[in-house]
């Protein structure tokens, strides 16, 4: 079994978040847990596509 990429999991965070935000108020909890992880991955798919390269 093969590891995901970066930008495939920060796609399945930033959904998670999506549903979390439909939540209202139940979902801040959810969005709070994830907001690291999801701008850590942003680093590195930003990174992986840096044009400056």
């Amino acid at each position: 079994m093969t590891m995901p990429t970066a930008k495939t999991m920060l796609t399945a965070y930033q959904r998670q978040v999506r549903v979390a935000s439909a939540a209202g108020m139940a979902g801040l909890d959810e969005q709070a847990r994830l907001a690291g992880t999801i701008r850590a991955l942003l680093d590195v798919v930003n990174d992986d596509h840096d044009p400056r390269r």
